[in-house]
């Protein structure tokens, strides 16, 4: 067999589908080792183009195990140990086709999980104080040093009494053994789950009325918080719309409609998308419509109770996906596959 250069084959291989990079492994321990790297992780991230499958999550069984055919991936907890046979577990947030968990009676206990190589590595416990109240996580990656990082924040001693919240923040990097304190924590306290985009995470506020226009970001480069304004939008959520943050408008009886932020640095929003919502969905709460993302050819995806429908820019139509099993509790996520392997990580990690 020709030998080729190391990065030759790097340079090859970031640019190869993942399924084929998998087979490829066995063909030498050189091969073997390069598809392993973090490095290949990294560019592989940036330079295969991947079409998102649909991840599902049912908090009523644990046995949700990933396969490769078809479009719909799922992601087996009773790998993780500290959650098997547990159905108790809590997705904190993902990033880059990695995925943050906690335990629901602990959120102490936080595990990453990688699906396409179905692994797991526990995290370190925070060695700060307990907190007053229920922990708030994100994952997100630094582009810049190619490190995953993962920020914690809670409310101090006194935060919920005081007018300007007293929350705190810590940030663990993945490959460290224990977390940071950073001198200041987000501006007011954090709603719903974060979002990762353009090298941030993006909660909502969840406080009075007066600023539930406004979005807490976190800087992962630089680990700093910062605030700036939505769209007007008098309700809906965040999402990731192709690794730019939207935002969606559920307030109309007959359509939606979705904000995308396409110039980050100018926090400029767009109105990108208006979908109206007829039959055959009969949608009578658009409310309870939750947009996951963008799916394969561009589609974007939308949940409705235990209902899943894609809708095609192009063409202007709605088309139901049929999951066998699909209910209310499931959790969806477009998901990519990431070829790190994170349990290289545990040696370094004391828990």
């Amino acid at each position: 067999m020709v030998q080729f250069p190391s990065d030759i084959l790097f340079d090859i291989f970031s640019r190869l589908p993942i399924k084929s990079l998998f087979r490829f492994k066995c063909v030498s321990p050189l091969w073997s080792n390069i598809i392993d790297d973090p490095c290949l992780a990294y560019m592989h991230l940036t330079r295969c183009v991947q079409e998102p499958k649909i991840l599902l999550l049912d908090h009523h069984t644990p046995d949700v195990t990933f396969t490769e055919a078809g479009v719909f991936l799922k992601a087996n907890m009773n790998l993780v140990p500290k959650f098997a046979n547990s159905k108790a577990y809590f997705l904190e947030g993902c990033c880059n086709g990695l995925l943050c968990f906690t335990k629901r009676c602990d959120d102490s206990v936080l595990v990453l999980f990688n699906p396409l190589r179905q692994e797991v590595l526990a995290l370190p416990p925070s060695t700060s104080s307990p907190p007053l109240g229920k922990r708030k996580y994100g994952l997100g990656f630094d582009c810049l040093t190619n490190k995953y990082k993962i920020v914690s924040v809670f409310f101090r001693e006194g935060g919920y009494e005081n007018p300007d919240y007293n929350l705190g923040a810590e940030v663990y990097t993945l490959g460290t053994s224990s977390w940071r304190t950073i001198s200041k924590g987000p501006p007011f306290p954090l709603f719903g789950k974060p979002i990762f985009a353009c090298g941030a995470l993006h909660w909502l506020v969840n406080s009075h009325d007066a600023l539930k226009d406004k979005i807490v970001s976190f800087d992962v480069g630089k680990e700093e918080f910062g605030l700036f304004s939505l769209p007007k939008i008098w309700v809906g959520h965040l999402f990731d719309l192709g690794a730019n943050l939207a935002m969606v408008d559920l307030s109309s009886d007959t359509h939606i409609e979705i904000w995308v932020m396409k110039e980050y640095g100018k926090k400029e929003w767009i109105k990108e998308y208006k979908i109206d919502i007829n039959a055959p969905m009969g949608m009578p709460n658009n409310l309870l419509i939750e947009v996951i993302g963008l799916w394969e050819l561009g589609e974007i995806l939308l949940k409705y109770y235990e209902s899943l429908f894609s809708y095609n820019p192009r063409t202007g139509e709605l088309r139901y996906i049929q999951i066998p099993g699909l209910s209310n509790d499931t959790e969806l996520l477009c998901h990519i596959g990431n070829l790190l392997s994170i349990s290289r990580f545990q040696s370094r990690v004391k828990v």
